[in-house]
């Protein structure tokens, strides 16, 4: 289960997150399984769920990076650390996007 990673003892990531924003539908859940964190990401508005892959845990960054792949094509890569309060965590993103181009 290309999901599923080792975590030896930070558990102040697992719970269910989502975008500060407010206009997100996008909900992260981490959960720690027999020492392992397992992650999962899901549209609330249509309940897609993407493909995961590349989960990787950094216990010296307290950070976990993983890979997105939608229905739609658009492939998102994520870094998630924990964050300034038990509260928050601190997300970067690198996106594909589509682009509709026009003849000069």
């Amino acid at each position: 289960m290309s999901n599923v990673i080792a975590l030896s003892k930070n558990g102040r990531i697992a719970g269910t997150w989502k975008h500060c924003d407010g206009f997100s539908d996008l909900e992260y859940t981490f959960k720690v399984v027999d020492g392992k964190l397992c992650v999962s990401v899901i549209d609330t508005d249509d309940g897609e769920t993407p493909e995961l892959y590349d989960v990787h845990w950094d216990e010296s960054k307290l950070e976990i990076s993983f890979a997105a792949h939608w229905s739609t094509g658009r492939l998102v890569k994520y870094r998630v650390s924990v964050g300034p309060s038990k509260d928050r965590l601190q997300a970067i993103i690198t996106s594909t996007w589509q682009e509709l181009w026009e003849r000069q």
